[in-house]
């Protein structure tokens, strides 16, 4: 069942995937998961996996999921123009007290994922574990080719007006049709076409407004090193920005979201962190490798 939990600022749609005190075998659970979803997804792309991976913990837990500002449930008179990953970490914190979770494990992929490390770091307190798919605490250059590819996707959508050139309303056949000369892998084109509103013939999220913040999405916006004032004398500097949980990075082999490069950064903001890669594995490495995914997901989570 989808709920939504009021933020002064925005709506954050919810499901509970995963609740074990339905289990009448369940006496004792864990720390809850919260999943948050990368950029163009919405907390029904985990819904499959949620479930399945709550099924097979040995130690049960609520697993609940997401829908980041300017996705999935959101409604038109909820869009924002802000899309910083700090304001998206404080939209989760806000979610997390009005949920009375005092502290969850969190499972970030790619916007997500720095969504994720940006809580982590920001308000370690809440954050008892953390898992990054295919992420990395960097900014990208838009002349990355990853980077430029969800560029071209991005404006690819923007592309698309609301009617044909006949006038007619378009149809998410019609879409699906547009959308294949630049999008060519039906798998990538079906995953971008979750966001089209059949009732309105529209999409149901902000392109225009997403594609305005793509800068602020590939970078890190989250200062390095924090600063404090003391007595009116001028501000000193403090330790580097740390998290100290365990932290988990799962990277997908076909990839170039995380590489060699980005290890110090990792290293840096994540002391104890481990990485595992999946072999043959994309971007998408939840949706490409799912069974390889739940099982590094509930080594981690049952250690």
């Amino acid at each position: 069942m989808t709920e939504v939990a009021t933020n002064a600022a925005v709506d954050l749609p919810f499901t509970e995937f995963y609740d074990p005190s339905s289990s009448a075998s369940s006496t004792n659970t864990g720390t809850p998961v919260v999943i948050l979803h990368g950029l163009l997804g919405s907390k029904r792309n985990f819904a499959t996996l949620a479930k399945s991976l709550g099924n097979r913990l040995d130690l049960k837990r609520r697993i609940l999921a997401v829908d980041l500002r300017n996705h999935g449930e959101h409604g038109k008179a909820n869009w924002q123009d802000d899309m910083s990953y700090t304001s998206m970490a404080e939209d989760v914190a806000t979610f997390l007290q009005q949920q009375k979770l005092d502290k969850v494990i969190v499972v970030g992929h790619s916007m997500g994922g720095k969504v994720a490390q940006t809580l982590a770091l920001q308000q370690p307190q809440l954050v008892e574990g953390l898992v990054v798919l295919d992420m990395a605490p960097v900014t990208y250059s838009p002349e990355e080719p990853h980077w430029q590819a969800v560029t071209s996707i991005i404006q690819t959508l923007q592309s698309i007006t609301t009617s044909t050139d006949d006038g007619e309303p378009l149809t998410k056949q019609t879409v699906d049709r547009k959308l294949q000369s630049t999008i060519p892998d039906p798998a990538l084109r079906g995953f971008c076409l979750t966001n089209w509103d059949n009732r309105n013939n529209e999409w149901a999220i902000p392109v225009d407004k997403i594609a305005r913040q793509l800068d602020v999405l590939a970078g890190f916006d989250i200062s390095t090193l924090a600063t404090t004032q003391v007595n009116g004398d001028a501000p000193k500097e403090q330790e580097p920005l740390q998290y100290h949980g365990d932290t988990f990075f799962i990277h997908g082999g076909q990839s170039k979201f995380v590489r060699s490069a980005h290890m110090s950064a990792i290293a840096g903001y994540f002391p104890n962190h481990m990485l595992t890669t999946i072999r043959g594995a994309g971007h998408w490495v939840h949706a490409e490798a799912p069974d390889a995914t739940i099982a590094l997901l509930k080594r981690y989570l049952d250690r």
